[in-house]
């Protein structure tokens, strides 16, 4: 589980501001401003990134704003602290929710101070960043989908009709088939099956939707389309990796960094930070060795 959060706002008029953070261990972090440079230098090649460090590792998303915001900042950097034992791809989506939870509080995002903003990222965490599979609770679900429900039977005509419509497939536990989709789902990727991973998280949308969960809905849309775009970028990956070790065979050094500093931005797309490291360090070894190559070759 992740230790706390954190948000980077980037104005227009200046470097950065830490909006604020919320820390669960009540453990001391800042963002100093070397660790934003860094930050920032890595996000200007990737929306996500993974950062370790001694004692934790920083998975985190930069937000471009729509409308107003623009004219007074980019986006932000949201991340979360999460042990080293912590897989960060099951935090992608909550990430993305979360930045959009904060670009709602608009225009006052400039101004806000750490004592204003804070209160209200607790809130965006308890909402969003922790893992989707809490939300999928069936006890969970159910609450939601009631609270819905009260909601509407206060409205008009066919709000009412929509909320006993939604009542009756609670009690005949329709909402239990979106856990056991999720739950079959993620079965299905740790067998790397993602295309049958991506028609289940696709079907427990589509019941979500139903059941007026939209932000749920929203959230296994977005990780049915995540898993169906896997095999085509891993496939992409592996072949760049292939090519790389043919170059090595050929010694074509120069060639051989290139493409696996193309794995590398793939495996990062992929979310999976254990191959880029590899790959990346790879590349740069290979950058290093055909620069010194060239060197004495011309010297010859």
């Amino acid at each position: 589980m992740p230790k706390g959060t954190f948000v980077i706002l980037i104005p227009l008029d200046a470097d950065y501001k830490v909006l604020g953070y919320f820390n669960k261990s009540k453990s001391m972090f800042e963002i100093t401003s070397d660790l934003f440079l860094r930050l920032n230098l890595d996000h200007s090649k990737s929306e996500y990134n993974l950062l370790k460090l001694k004692d934790y590792q920083i998975f985190s998303y930069i937000y471009n704003f729509k409308g107003k915001l623009t004219r007074k900042a980019s986006g932000i950097i949201i991340g979360l602290l999460l042990d080293e034992n912590d897989k960060p791809e099951k935090y992608r989506l909550a990430l993305k929710e979360g930045a959009e939870a904060v670009e709602v509080l608009g225009l006052s995002l400039v101004t806000m101070k750490p004592n204003e903003f804070e209160p209200l990222l607790k809130d965006i965490y308890m909402e969003h960043l922790e893992p989707l599979v809490d939300s999928l609770k069936p006890d969970i679900l159910k609450a939601n989908i009631i609270a819905i429900t009260k909601f509407m039977l206060s409205g008009g005509k066919q709000e009412r009709k929509i909320a006993q419509d939604l009542l009756k497939k609670v009690e005949e536990g329709e909402h239990i088939k979106i856990s056991e989709l999720y739950n079959s789902a993620e079965a299905a990727l740790k067998d790397l099956e993602h295309e049958k991973a991506s028609k289940l998280f696709k079907k427990a949308s589509e019941i979500a939707q139903e059941l007026y969960v939209l932000d749920i809905a929203e959230s296994l849309k977005e990780k049915a389309n995540f898993s169906g775009d896997v095999p085509n970028v891993a496939k992409q990956r592996d072949k760049h990796v292939s090519e790389a070790r043919n170059f090595l065979r050929n010694e074509d050094f120069h060639s051989a960094y290139l493409s696996y500093k193309k794995a590398s931005e793939l495996s990062k797309k992929l979310v999976d930070f254990d191959k880029e490291e590899e790959y990346r360090l790879k590349s740069k070894a290979l950058e290093e060795f055909y620069k010194i190559d060239e060197q004495y070759k011309e010297k010859k």
